[in-house]
This record gives C-alpha cells, sequence and structure tokens, in this order.
C-alpha cells in the first residue's frame, strides 16, 4: 500500500472533485509551489494511486434510464473468474464484483429500457456458460455516489 500523506490525500481529493483542474490550480489549494505539487501527482500516477482521469457522465441524458444491480448464482462447473470475465463483455454491463453473501457475482448493469434490461438478463446471461440463477434490485434513485 502507498503511504500518503495529508498533502497527498488534500491532491486526490481536489482531482476528484474536478479532474480538469489545473496542476496550478491544484498547488494553490493545497499551498505547495506548481512543481512540488506536479512532483508529487506524477508520484501518484506512477503509483497507480491515480489510475486515470476520464469523463462522467450523465446516464439519462445518455437514453439509460434503467439501472440496476444483477446477483449472479454460479453454476460450481465453472470457476468464478472466468464466468465474471464473460458477463463483463455484455453490452450494458458497467461493473463486475466478486462478493460475499447469497450470491456469488454482482453485476452493475446500465439500460435504455426494462425491455433492454430484461433481454440483457433473459438473454445474454441466460446463455452465459455458469450462470445457474439471479436475482435484480434495480435502483430508484441515487442519493450519492463518489467516484
Amino acid at each position: 500500500m502507498t503511504k500518503l500523506d495529508d498533502v497527498d490525500r488534500q491532491i486526490v481529493a481536489a482531482l476528484q472533485e474536478n479532474g480538469r483542474i489545473s496542476n496550478k490550480e491544484v498547488a494553490e489549494l493545497v499551498n505547495l509551489t506548481h512543481s512540488s505539487c506536479s512532483r508529487r501527482i506524477a508520484r501518484l500516477e506512477k503509483e497507480g494511486v491515480i489510475v486515470g482521469y476520464r469523463a462522467l457522465t450523465d446516464r439519462l441524458k445518455l437514453g439509460y434510464s434503467v439501472r440496476a444491480y444483477c446477483g449472479v448464482f454460479r453454476d460450481a462447473s465453472v470457476g468464478w473468474a472466468e464466468l465474471a470475465e464473460e458477463l463483463s463483455k455484455i453490452e450494458g454491463v458497467v461493473s463486475v464484483y466478486a462478493v460475499s453473501g447469497n450470491v456469488d457475482i454482482m453485476v452493475e448493469i446500465v439500460a435504455r429500457d426494462m425491455q433492454h434490461y430484461s433481454s440483457v438478463v433473459m438473454k445474454e446471461f441466460a446463455n452465459t456458460k455458469g450462470v445457474s440463477a439471479t436475482r435484480s434490485t434495480f435502483v430508484l434513485e441515487e442519493v450519492k455516489s463518489i467516484y
């Protein structure tokens, strides 16, 4: 695990809040010189603390009105890593997790509508070797999400 001090944490927080902020602006926020702050950011990237920068999108504006978590029960004849890899290839799957509890894998799915969601689960998942059953939980409203 990478050792981070309070300034490193402030830098990461600033970049999480706004990935387009300039290094100069970050330096001002954390009371460092521009060059010192730039070196710290480069180190955080090199050490894998900062793994990338991306645009966060409004899924509704992109036409995806359904968001759900689908618990997948795995057939013992297929390893979880193999099943997780296959599920991650399906359109609409945005995250795949190995979890504890009464399901083996938790999959986050975004879909245009319920018909699209049903197609993903009833056709794509059902035809994936190793899926024995699924259990869906739909997001009604996003209250808080930190990226």
